[in-house]
């Protein structure tokens, strides 16, 4: 009981706080040091959400859908309208994690961009499906981002930038590049200033227009490119050279869809792209080049055969 109630009272200062009612050093003495960081990071959520677009009347629906539907953990924030949209922020725009280690884990839904805003200032734009994680207390010290998928990166000068990923590393000073890593593939391109790249036991540095990939099985690849920034953040997904199952994994990725590839060949070289919000059109620019033809099943399931 006496657990609850404190409980209820931290809501009540955080929906006061979120209200303008009690300013930051007051909140910090009445709740935990750990919940006051934890608010912060809400409120820090609140905001990034105001710099996407605005809501459409649809969105607006779909965010008053999710605080009724609310799971229990956050449910119980929603003493107030400020708490009951900050906590829906979470859901549309990115989910939004505090680990036992004090780690935060941001993750990007299917065709969704979200863009995450860091301590310092930096700037992460994640592509569908895709997740970054990092620990906010020791961020002063330790500017080490974890990355699985892909994510556009604009680094605010400071120390030493660190993204992590399972197939290598990439560090900064205060740049602007794009990073790629999902099981077998790693690919870092360059759009401002000095990238340090760290693949296995080797070291790459990547200037401006410069680029380095690494698929399994295939040799490490350098390449020039032309592009001021990512053509994803665009609503475009474009390839160079790459085997097919990766065109077909972003697509599955951006569509919330699944393919049968059985009958195909996935090692098939494609260059091209497909546009973002239009499936009919994205399936029939990548498949329509390669004489593939496909049949939509149910549930999203698309057969692809020659």
């Amino acid at each position: 009981m006496e657990n609850q109630e404190a409980h209820i009272t931290s809501e009540r200062y955080l929906a006061q706080w979120l209200e303008g009612e009690l300013t930051d050093s007051q909140l910090e003495e009445l709740v935990s040091q750990k919940d006051f960081n934890a608010y912060l990071k809400l409120r820090r959520g609140i905001e990034i959400n105001e710099k996407l677009n605005g809501p459409t009347d649809q969105c607006f629906e779909k965010l008053n859908h999710k605080i009724a539907g609310l799971q229990p953990k956050t449910r119980t924030l929603n003493t107030t309208w400020f708490v009951g949209v900050a906590a829906s922020i979470l859901t549309l725009f990115g989910l939004f994690m505090f680990l036992d280690s004090d780690q935060l884990v941001v993750e990007s839904g299917y065709g969704t961009a979200t863009v995450h805003e860091l301590i310092d200032g930096s700037e992460v734009t994640l592509n569908s499906k895709s997740t970054i994680a990092y620990t906010p207390k020791q961020w002063i010290e330790n500017r080490t981002v974890d990355l699985n998928g892909e994510a556009y990166f604009k680094v605010a000068k400071g120390k030493t930038f660190t993204v992590r990923t399972a197939n290598g590393s990439v560090t900064v000073l205060g740049t602007q590049f794009n990073v790629k890593s999902t099981d077998d593939f790693f690919e870092v391109v360059c759009y401002h200033g000095k990238v340090s790249v760290k693949i296995a036991d080797t070291e790459h540095i990547l200037l401006p227009t410069q680029s380095i990939r690494k698929i399994i099985g295939y040799k490490l690849e350098p390449n020039i490119f032309k592009e001021v920034s990512p053509t994803w953040l665009d609503g475009e997904s474009t390839f160079k050279s790459v085997p097919l199952k990766y065109v077909i994994t972003a697509l599955e990725d951006k569509y919330d869809i699944k393919f049968n590839t059985q009958e195909i060949d996935e090692t098939t070289i494609f260059s091209g792209g497909f546009p973002h919000g239009n499936l009919d059109i994205a399936l029939t620019t990548v498949f329509d080049a390669l004489d593939i033809s496909y049949t939509e099943k149910e549930n999203r399931n698309i057969k692809l055969r020659y």
